[in-house]
């Protein structure tokens, strides 16, 4: 589904989702840099075909995706990386501590073990272990063809999450699940979502310069993204976290 000239939602599910691939996968979205394609995050794995289909229907070619870049190394965002490498060979792109979780398909730090407990996650399900080719730091600028992105490190949600910064006339910010529509946020009960972390995070992003709000999951904004991370801001100024997606 084209939503700008340059991005794509070709993946999502059914958890504040648009249910356009597996009911397990985040919001996915293709980014089309001309000569060369990527994907921001690569959903669970489970449902790959689907996903192609709607790279398909976007009007691009699976073949030519070089990367997918990660969020973060949570299931529903890095559960596809495998498939997608075997599938496409595809170079994984993510922060150091990310790229060590999906390299090891470290369950507990990613909490997929806590969720499988938990029933949020059918038995059947698993992490498959996946090379990282490229691990990127804070700041650094990443190309796809003619689009240029920017890295930022944002822990909170989990230690290793990332969202970026796409440049142009209409910058857009890929916020994973940093900061999702109308401000609201993911916290779990998981080790590593911490508070104060996230509230650093929430302010870094709301002081980058960006038209369009591009989450991890729920809707999305096309314009005036920045007023989602000004709700969030406000929270944080009356000494609250924002609302949370999952209570």
């Amino acid at each position: 589904m084209r939503i700008r000239d340059d991005v794509a939602l070709v993946g999502s599910g059914d958890i504040a989702g648009f249910s356009l691939t597996d009911p397990y996968d985040c919001s996915i979205y293709l980014l089309d840099g001309g000569d060369e394609l990527a994907l921001i995050d690569a959903g669970s794995g489970e449902a790959v075909d689907e996903l192609l289909a709607q790279v398909r229907a976007a009007g691009c070619q699976p073949e030519r995706i070089r990367y997918v870049f990660l969020t973060h190394a949570h299931f529903d965002h890095a559960g596809g990386c495998r498939a997608l490498r075997d599938r496409l060979g595809v170079q994984v792109v993510a922060l150091a501590e990310a790229a060590r979780r999906v390299r090891t398909a470290d369950t507990e730090a990613t909490a997929f073990a806590a969720a499988q407990r938990a029933g949020m996650y059918p038995a059947h399900l698993r992490c498959e272990p996946c090379p990282v080719e490229r691990v990127v730091t804070d700041g650094e600028t990443l190309a796809v063809g003619r689009l240029r992105l920017t890295a930022l490190a944002t822990p909170g949600h989990s230690a290793d999450h990332c969202a970026y910064l796409l440049a142009g006339q209409a910058p857009a910010l890929f916020s994973g699940d940093c900061v999702l529509a109308g401000g609201r946020v993911i916290i779990q009960h998981i080790a590593d979502c911490l508070l104060e972390d996230y509230a650093r995070s929430i302010r870094k992003l709301a002081a980058q310069d960006f038209t369009a709000l591009l989450p991890g999951h729920g809707l999305f904004a096309l314009n005036r993204g920045r007023r989602h991370l000004d709700v969030a801001v406000a929270a944080l100024d009356q000494l609250l976290m924002p609302g949370n997606l999952v209570t």
